[in-house]
């Protein structure tokens, strides 16, 4: 039996896991500490970045479709090569950047 196939403790299979994930991740109850944030606010690039965490990135005219990438904070929302600083920026959910967790801090 593959493992595609094969079912957990639970009897759920993966693909029984998999379609509970999405439905999961549509509705925002990702079963993760970090919540998601309500549609709304959005960040223009040389602003601070606040917060850690995946953002989901507008550009203009939709010369590209949006899409998510993980921002640290401490840094600048970065321009678009292609619209500039007419691209907008939208946190999805806090994630915090492994290296600045205590247990994981790099000792000096």
């Amino acid at each position: 039996m593959s493992r595609l196939a094969s079912s957990d403790a639970t009897g759920a299979s993966a693909t029984e896991w998999s379609t509970r994930f999405r439905s999961e991740l549509k509705s925002g109850r990702s079963g993760g500490s970090h919540p998601r944030r309500p549609a709304g606010r959005t960040f223009q690039p040389g602003a601070p970045i606040s917060e850690s965490g995946i953002y989901e990135i507008l550009h203009e005219r939709d010369h590209r479709t949006s899409h998510e990438a993980v921002m640290i904070a401490g840094d600048s929302f970065p321009e678009c090569d292609t619209c500039r600083d007419r691209v907008r920026f939208k946190l999805v959910r806090t994630a915090p950047y492994i290296f600045q967790d205590a247990d994981f801090e790099a000792s000096e």
